[in-house]
């Protein structure tokens, strides 16, 4: 340390002061290079994501189906009569485990079948599991599908 100080010491004012202004120049570089503009940029970020989320929330909000506690339970009947209503003929219905139901479709207009899961999901308190769908050259689908209830 005394060696920096009688170096400091051996200096012309001047420098002194050139150095002094060198020396609050670096600090204040530091202090918005490491400090400021990363916090800046944090906030930015925050208020991103904040806005990104509202936006998928509304989305959500918008997607979701009637609460749960206006569904009424999934069961059989209720597959079963969603199906009629939308005119659909089902081949094969599997109970499984736990109220799931493995179901076989051979053919089924687009729409009603689209409607047909619209109105599982949005009525009853049944859950899409997994869903294979394929379509003919007349546009004409078959589906196998599992819903839990």
């Amino acid at each position: 340390m005394g060696a920096v100080r009688s170096w400091w010491d051996g200096l012309v004012p001047r420098e002194r002061a050139l150095l002094g202004v060198l020396g609050a120049l670096v600090a204040l570089l530091l202090l918005v290079f490491a400090l400021i503009l990363p916090v800046l940029d944090a906030r930015d970020a925050a208020a991103d994501a904040l806005r990104s989320a509202k936006t998928e929330q509304a989305l959500l909000a918008r997607a979701a189906p009637a609460s749960s506690a206006a569904r009424q339970p999934f069961t059989r009947s209720a597959l079963l009569q969603a199906a009629r209503d939308q005119g659909i003929q089902i081949s094969r219905i599997q109970p499984g485990e736990e109220g799931e139901f493995s179901v076989w479709i051979d053919d089924a207009p687009t729409q009603a079948l689209y409607a047909l899961f619209e109105t599982l999901l949005q009525t009853t308190t049944a859950q899409l599991d997994r869903a294979v769908v394929s379509s003919d050259a007349n546009g004409r689908l078959s589906a196998q599908f599992t819903l839990r209830g």
